[in-house]
């Protein structure tokens, strides 16, 4: 169920609906979450609101996710995808690194002898 909250301490309920009339802010009961919805929309739901806390950084949230903004939200989004590729990447090649000096590390142990037929028998034979 969710419970439309009409006012507040700081008028920030208020405000938020100055930056747009249909902007709505809502606890659900089930999640136990605030969240920020906008009627005019199909799919009303906008965001969760962090820390379940309503402050003037959410005013500041919104103002910030506006669509006349988007060129700079699509070049963070971008970034923060590069950033996150690249690590993966290097993980990868730290991984695979790692891997294949155990390989040659193993390989190359000519002082342990290896029995083919051992290797994969149990010791109760």
């Amino acid at each position: 169920m969710k419970i439309e909250i009409e006012s507040d301490v700081f008028d920030i309920v208020e405000r938020v609906k100055e930056i747009d009339d249909g902007y709505r802010i809502v606890y659900d009961t089930v999640s136990d979450n605030l969240e920020l919805h906008n009627i005019n929309q199909k799919n009303s739901f906008c965001l969760n609101i962090k820390n379940n806390q309503i402050s003037p950084d959410l005013i500041n949230l919104i103002l910030k996710s506006e669509i006349r903004y988007i060129d700079t939200i699509i070049s963070e989004i971008d970034s923060n995808n590069e950033k996150i590729e690249k690590e993966n990447s290097d993980n990868v090649r730290d991984l695979t690194s790692y891997m294949a000096g155990e390989v040659f590390a193993f390989a190359n142990n000519s002082s342990k002898e290896f029995e083919c037929n051992k290797a994969f028998g149990s010791k109760w034979r």
